[in-house]
């Protein structure tokens, strides 16, 4: 039988930041108040055993966001990717990722572009016309 390890502080902040998560994007994403963040990241509260199962979910679909891209941007011709200045501009053009945020967004093309070399990033008012898209 696998033992339950709870996380601690140190990791559940860790690991939110390397997804691009604020604290309010991650108690969203968990279902907790955000008030609730600051206290596990603080050592003030214990993270319950059931959040490691939760964050590396999110996890999961943030590599997989990153793996996917990745694949677009490497079968372009000319790869170019679509970022977003603030959440609203994401959940207006990209509605199946409201869920999470610009940042996050914004953390997914930094490590896809970073296995990817010469994509260019664009705003989406910034699109040349004859820019390729990549997209999930």
């Amino acid at each position: 039988m696998e033992e339950l390890v709870r996380m601690t502080g140190g990791e559940f902040r860790t690991v939110r930041e390397y997804l691009g998560l604020s604290g309010d994007a991650m108690a969203a994403l968990l279902g907790v108040a955000p008030r609730t963040i600051p206290k596990w990241e603080s050592g003030e509260k214990p993270i319950p055993y059931r959040v490691r199962d939760e964050v590396e979910r999110i996890e999961r679909f943030t590599a997989n966001a990153v793996d996917q891209l990745v694949r677009a941007l490497e079968d372009a011709r000319d790869p170019a990717v679509v970022v977003y200045r603030h959440d609203r501009e994401l959940a207006e053009i990209r509605p199946e990722l409201a869920a999470y945020t610009a940042r996050w967004w914004r953390h997914v093309v930094a490590r896809a572009v970073h296995d990817v070399p010469g994509v260019e990033i664009f705003f989406p008012d910034e699109v040349p016309d004859d820019a390729v898209r990549a997209s999930l």
